[in-house]
C-alpha cells in the first residue's frame, strides 16, 4: 500500500492545480481510508473535542458508508472542489511519507481475506458505529480516543492488508458499543433523577 500511495501523491504533485477531488482520483481505492485517517488525527489524545468531533465524525461516517456500499469515498461537490495550494500539499506529502514508514512497521500479518467484499462490509459497518459515537458531544475522558483508535486500526489494517490490526479495531468497536450502552444508562438514570 505504502508504495502505491506515495506514487499516487507524486503524480498529484506535478499537477498545476490541486483539489481534494483530484487527490481522491489519484489515490483511488485507498482514498476513503486516508480521508478517515486524516479526520481522526485530532482525536488521538484523551481530551474530548466536542465541536470538532461532530463535523469530522460525520466525514468519517460517510467514508464508512462508502466502504460498506460502494467501495469508494463519499464527498460532496464542495469537498471535491476544495483547493489545496502546492505548499499545503507538500505538508500532506511529507506526512504521507512518515505515515507510510510507520504503518509498514506495525503491520506484520498480511492476509488476502482483508481485501474481500465481506471484510469491507464488516469494516465499513464498524467505522460507521465508531464514527457515530465519536460524533456525540460527550464530556467524558477518552470518549473520542477509543472510537478514533478503532477507526485508526481498521483503516491501517485495510491499507496494509493486516488481519490482526483489523481484528484489534473490531474488538475496540465492540468496546465502543458497550460504552454507548453504558452512557445511555447513565443519561437515563440522571434524567429520571431530575423528575
Amino acid at each position: 500500500m505504502s508504495d502505491r500511495l506515495i506514487k499516487a501523491l507524486e503524480d498529484v504533485r506535478d499537477l498545476p492545480h490541486i483539489t481534494l477531488g483530484k487527490i481522491v482520483e489519484h489515490v483511488e481505492g485507498e482514498a476513503l481510508l486516508i480521508l478517515s485517517l486524516i479526520s481522526i488525527l485530532p482525536f488521538m489524545q484523551p481530551i474530548p473535542i466536542p465541536g470538532l468531533s461532530s463535523v469530522l465524525g460525520l466525514i468519517v461516517l460517510l467514508q464508512g458508508l462508502g466502504l460498506m456500499i460502494w467501495s469508494k469515498p463519499l464527498l460532496t461537490k464542495r469537498m471535491k472542489n476544495l483547493n489545496i495550494t502546492h505548499e499545503r500539499f507538500e505538508y500532506i506529502y511529507k506526512a504521507a511519507l512518515k505515515f507510510s514508514a510507520f504503518t509498514s512497521k506495525i503491520s506484520a500479518f498480511k492476509h488476502p481475506l482483508t481485501n474481500t467484499r465481506g471484510s469491507h462490509i464488516i469494516c465499513g459497518f464498524a467505522i460507521i458505529l465508531s464514527s457515530a459515537f465519536l460524533s456525540l458531544p460527550l464530556p467524558i475522558p477518552f470518549s473520542n480516543l477509543i472510537p478514533a483508535l478503532s477507526i485508526f486500526l481498521i483503516c491501517v489494517g485495510l491499507l496494509e492488508e493486516d488481519l490482526i490490526l483489523i481484528l484489534m479495531g473490531l474488538g475496540i468497536t465492540v468496546s465502543v458499543i458497550w460504552m454507548a450502552m453504558f452512557s445511555y444508562h447513565i443519561i437515563t438514570e440522571q434524567f429520571q433523577n431530575w423528575f
